[in-house]
């Protein structure tokens, strides 16, 4: 059964603000007033990777028609390429479809992605490419050929990196964001998914990677940031602080991953982005 939904939603500058706050802006913008365009509401700026989170549609995640085992999706990889900056508001509108469907067997299940695009206002301001694991649909027969794969950092020494810390609270505001998901706020939900406490979410983390790659190779300037994708490799804990480890490769274009400092676990392989 072909796919292709849509969502929409009334986006304010409040909303921008939260989503900003969420991904840590609030934290840099103690210590430095030109962080302040991305939490006050003057001349509010908003972050590119605030894309992956408008007018988000459930579609058939949820739709029983499509046999997808809800409670088994895991969110691995995100991508998001800009075709203009992203407006602090707008009436967000989104146009969803199945990019392709890999089967990994009955026990490995299902690998799918979907790609997104976002309106601002009827015009087009983004797509997101989305990678999810449907751990309870393998077996039915298709084939892993062309299947996403996650690049390899290049080998050799980072040409940089920048660290960006989390607070304690950071999922509890992220989530007004959208993402209610308990695992990220109840530490009973956390512990029975084995979790010594709730994680942040993979969104918050892959955007907190953006934000230093903005910091690390844009001077600060977000609108420079033309793409930008990574894999989710392991769970970040709200108080940690996280490293975008970069490569540079020429003509604006980047690698990166992620690791936690404080554990030195690697939390984002296979980054690419683009700077202009």
């Amino acid at each position: 059964m072909a796919y292709e939904g849509k969502g929409k939603q009334d986006w304010s500058v409040k909303d921008t603000i939260i989503y900003n706050l969420g991904v840590g802006f609030g934290i840099s913008a103690i210590d430095d007033p030109e962080q302040l365009r991305f939490v006050l509401e003057d001349k509010i700026a908003s972050f590119p990777t605030m894309g992956a989170v408008v007018a988000i549609s459930a579609g058939m995640y949820a739709d029983p028609r499509y046999g997808i085992a809800y409670n088994k999706i895991l969110h691995g990889e995100e991508a998001i390429e800009l075709l203009r900056t992203m407006p602090p508001s707008a009436n967000f509108t989104s146009t969803n479809k199945v990019d392709g469907i890999w089967d990994r067997g009955a026990e490995g299940g299902a690998i799918m992605q979907v790609s997104r695009t976002v309106f601002a206002d009827d015009e087009a301001v983004a797509i997101n490419r989305s990678v999810y694991m449907l751990r309870g649909n393998g077996g039915f027969g298709g084939s892993m050929e062309g299947a996403p794969k996650a690049a390899a950092a290049p080998d050799r020494d980072p040409d940089g990196y920048y660290d960006l810390a989390t607070r304690d609270e950071q999922a509890l505001i992220y989530r007004l964001s959208g993402d209610t998901n308990p695992l990220h706020s109840v530490p009973k939900v956390a512990a029975k998914a084995g979790f010594p406490k709730p994680i942040l979410m993979g969104l918050c983390n892959w955007a907190i990677a953006a934000r230093g790659l903005v910091a690390g190779l844009a001077d600060g300037d977000q609108t420079r940031l033309k793409r930008v994708g990574a894999r989710f490799a392991s769970v970040v804990y709200p108080g940690e602080t996280i490293r975008t480890e970069y490569w540079k490769l020429g003509d604006g274009d980047v690698a990166f991953r992620c690791r936690v400092v404080e554990r030195d676990q690697i939390v984002l392989t296979g980054g690419k982005a683009t700077i202009a």
